[in-house]
């Protein structure tokens, strides 16, 4: 076991069905993987086997101790226009995004993986949102290569073939996992 935590962040996008693959991933690379979904990503969790992984859903309980270790590094695989512009803007309403927020402002290791259609992503939000978390330092991942020069948004109806050639290796290498 590891004292290495990652909290892997994920949301409803088609990407969000390759989280059991990063959990082995970061597992083989010595991280204690942690996932916290957003509300839209449950239904893409439901199939996978994330037997003896934390899923941790909502906010906890006044009263109630903390759920996780602190985060030594935090991925958001993937990352939708909602999430991603909510976050850039510091809005903490549920819990993945309180998480992302206080990460974000801890300036702890982070590499996000963007997830949106080109009408999305042509909106001014988006790039404003991006240019934000690059300033802070955010890994963005673009989802069809790795590149973190450059983010393609996709074509619709390829989220799938996208989510399928996804390397976790692009993301893990960006949290200075050893």
């Amino acid at each position: 076991m590891t004292d290495r935590t990652l909290y892997l962040v994920t949301c409803g996008a088609p990407l969000a069905s390759r989280v059991e693959d990063g959990v082995r991933a970061a597992r083989e690379r010595g991280w204690n993987p942690y996932v916290l979904p957003t509300d839209a990503a449950l239904p893409w969790l439901a199939e996978q086997d994330l037997v003896g992984v934390p899923v941790l859903v909502g906010n906890r309980a006044p009263g109630e101790p903390r759920r996780t270790p602190k985060a030594d590094a935090v991925a958001v695989v993937p990352t939708t226009f909602n999430t991603l512009n909510a976050w850039a803007n510091g809005t903490a309403n549920t819990y993945p995004l309180t998480v992302l927020c206080a990460a974000l402002g801890s300036r702890i290791p982070i590499a996000a993986v963007p997830f949106a259609k080109h009408d999305l992503a042509g909106h001014p939000a988006w790039t404003a949102s991006l240019a934000v978390l690059r300033y802070m330092g955010v890994h963005i991942v673009d989802p069809h290569d790795g590149s973190t020069s450059s983010l393609e948004p996709l074509s619709s109806g390829t989220g799938e073939c996208v989510a399928e050639n996804l390397r976790w290796d692009w993301v893990l290498n960006l949290l200075n996992v050893a």
